[in-house]
């Protein structure tokens, strides 16, 4: 994305989150709601009685209270020293689980979710979550931005960076609006991001994520999106080649959903990335298994005279 990238010490977060619930903070949640648990205990689940309940503890303390305000404050001071003019990215969720696993251990699993977020209330921040592709076959993936609370611009300009796609408005009426702001420097950086539109590239070969040519794919500014198939009405052949390459043939009858790596790419850099693209291979229109068209790898139906199909193995990983 062109940006300075640091890794940090997150211990300050977790630590923050966990006040939430393990501190006296989760008495100021019996204080407005105890008064009902008593009154009506068989309309609450069992496992959101038991963490109201904790409330009542007689850990929590005014002592205790005051303790965990003062260490808050700690955070809090430290998180505005750290995110000045900065956004700090983490997953969305700490793993995804079933409903038969969060039913099994409600109180762990719910931590867990909120393992990388608890702590954005807490330290008074802003925060928006982004889709980030898939961690494995139909398990989607996010990542959340956050930054302080006077600091939303931010988010904005870095998910738009992320994405590529700048949802901007009018470039004079940003830069006036940032200028009355005294935030310059961001309204130019958002500039740069909206100049930088990029398109979906399929690709399903040697392009794709440890393979050799995938250098070709971050050479050109693109990056990894998620994985998906396409419709399924292609065939894949081997290429005689050297290296051996796949070709990627739609079908008017038969064929098979192929696996397919999507990533995004500078729309200025696409023709440049083009004329790399040795025949019978080419850029063209590519549907997906949802009935959408993507740019990407295809192949001219010549060249499957003399390749072997291998359209059964589904795709260039198992080939």
């Amino acid at each position: 994305m062109g940006i300075p990238v640091e890794y940090v010490d997150c211990t300050m977060f977790f630590e923050a989150a966990s006040i939430l619930y393990d501190g006296p903070w989760v008495a100021e949640r019996w204080a407005g709601l105890g008064e009902f648990v008593e009154n009506n205990r068989t309309s609450v689940l069992p496992v959101t009685e038991q963490i109201l309940s904790s409330g009542k503890e007689d850990r929590h303390t005014a002592s205790s209270l005051f303790q965990a305000m003062h260490r808050l404050q700690e955070y809090k001071a430290r998180s505005r020293e750290l995110l000045q003019d900065a956004v700090l990215v983490m997953p969305t969720c700490g793993g995804t689980w079933t409903i038969e696993q969060v039913e099994l251990n409600p109180v762990g699993a719910n931590s867990d979710m909120g393992r990388y977020t608890n702590h954005c209330n807490l330290l008074d921040l802003s925060a928006v979550a982004v889709p980030a592709g898939e961690a494995a076959q139909d398990l989607p993936f996010g990542i959340t931005l956050f930054a302080l609370a006077d600091s939303e611009h931010l988010l904005a300009g870095t998910a738009e960076l992320y994405f590529g796609d700048s949802g901007l408005k009018d470039t004079a009426e940003k830069r006036e609006a940032a200028e009355s702001a005294g935030e310059v420097e961001v309204a130019v950086n958002a500039e740069a991001a909206a100049a930088q539109q990029y398109t979906t590239i399929a690709v399903c070969g040697l392009h794709m994520q440890g393979y050799p040519l995938e250098k070709q794919m971050t050479g050109h500014g693109a990056y990894f999106w998620r994985e998906t198939r396409t419709a399924p009405c292609y065939d894949m052949i081997r290429l005689q080649t050297v290296p051996a390459k796949p070709g990627l043939i739609k079908k008017a009858q038969g064929g098979a959903s192929i696996q397919l790596e999507l990533w995004k790419m500078p729309v200025q850099s696409v023709g440049a990335f083009a004329a790399l693209i040795p025949a019978p291979l080419g850029l063209g229109k590519v549907e997906l298994e949802d009935g959408s068209e993507v740019i990407g790898f295809i192949c001219e139906g010549y060249a499957e005279a003399e390749a072997e199909n291998i359209t059964a193995s589904g795709g260039w990983r198992y080939a």
